[in-house]
């Protein structure tokens, strides 16, 4: 509006010079242009295809675990196991961006609270009281009784040796709700950013413009930045770092994130995965017209080509881990040490350099 009336103004006036001033501003209208077009990208072609993705992929290991149920055969519980790595995968992938209603509504620690017990699942199933439906589960208030990893330890068992025979009626009833409850939290998911359902997607890009989550454009690249360091700092200290030291010092791999199914190594590789992708913006093999990477190299290479450098040498740096991570928290420590160092430099340098490009840059 503001640039509507000075234009009018100068058609107006034969105040040329004034004009030409006015109509010097741009590169300021251009750079405001592109910040907007990398938050509107980043969510058009990462946040909603990867919730959409996660939600598609949920509602097939739920169609799974109901043939299951009718047809206990390994080969349908193996059909299990890979819908809930499918699964698996597109979540940890979206927790390089763990805010907004993922936060706001509790959906990361519904679905995904980790180390699970095994004695307190066998609890649960001993006690013949509750009867083990949806919204029984839902009235939990236990976080680590439900979501991905009670599924899991159903599925995998312990040591990931599962035989169909072995899950009983009442685990078969406990899995059902599991799935359903999951699959539910994970259509919320979608539709909360979704632009015909709830629309954060319109609150997260009109920032700066209208949105009363984000009062600036500032406060939107802050929320994608942080989320991104935040992910490294919990990969690297804790979800790495406490089966390897918090039993006394020693290992424990009870504490391992997806220590059942053996995919703890291929969960945190995904989660530094998923910080790439919000950065690069790009996923499912598609790339926005605009991201956070060329909005940063336009205005420093260097930086642009440094980051980019420590995403991918921390992504590859988990292949020198070459057994499963409840084994290797034991004979390949140094390996371990070594990817937790290649994720500490990413996150120094996303805490640090890139948080203070987007305040020294991103102009509202």
């Amino acid at each position: 509006m503001k640039k509507a009336i000075l234009l009018s103004a100068c058609a107006l006036t034969i105040f040329i010079a004034g004009c030409s001033k006015n109509n010097s501003n741009p590169t300021n209208n251009n750079t405001n242009v592109t910040e907007a077009n990398v938050l509107t990208s980043f969510a058009t072609t990462v946040v909603n295809p990867n919730y959409a993705d996660i939600n598609a992929k949920a509602a097939v290991m739920n169609t799974a675990v109901a043939t299951f149920v009718a047809t206990p055969t390994d080969a349908n519980l193996k059909a299990i196991q890979t819908a809930w790595k499918d699964t698996r995968a597109a979540w940890e992938s979206c927790e390089g961006f763990l805010f907004g209603p993922v936060e706001d509504f509790n959906y990361d620690p519904t679905m995904d609270s980790w180390p699970v017990s095994k004695n307190d699942i066998d609890g649960l199933l001993a006690d013949n009281s509750n009867a083990l439906s949806p919204t029984d589960l839902a009235n939990l208030q236990n976080d680590n009784l439900i979501g991905f990893h009670a599924i899991e330890y159903i599925v995998f068992g312990v040591g990931s040796t599962q035989k169909a025979a072995n899950i009983t009626a009442r685990e078969k009833v406990y899995l059902t709700s599991l799935s359903q409850n999951l699959y539910n939290t994970t259509l919320q998911l979608k539709n909360s950013w979704d632009p015909s359902q709830s629309n954060y997607t319109a609150q997260f890009t009109t920032a700066g413009t209208g949105s009363t989550t984000y009062k600036t454009r500032l406060d939107a690249f802050k929320a994608l930045v942080g989320s991104m360091a935040d992910i490294c700092d919990e990969v690297g200290t804790s979800k790495m770092q406490e089966p390897l030291t918090s039993n006394g010092g020693k290992p424990d791999s009870t504490l391992d994130e997806s220590s059942f199914s053996h995919n703890s190594v291929t969960d945190f590789k995904n989660n530094i995965t998923g910080i790439r992708n919000a950065y690069l913006c790009t996923y499912g093999g598609k790339t926005g017209s605009v991201s956070l990477s060329a909005f940063v190299a336009s205005k420093n290479a260097s930086l642009d080509n440094k980051l980019q450098t420590q995403m991918n040498a921390a992504i590859a740096s988990f292949a020198t881990i070459t057994t499963t991570y409840e084994k290797a928290i034991y004979t390949q420590k140094s390996q371990i040490q070594a990817v937790q160092a290649a994720i500490a430099t990413l996150h120094d340098s996303i805490e640090n350099d890139l948080n203070a490009f987007i305040v020294a840059n991103v102009k509202d």
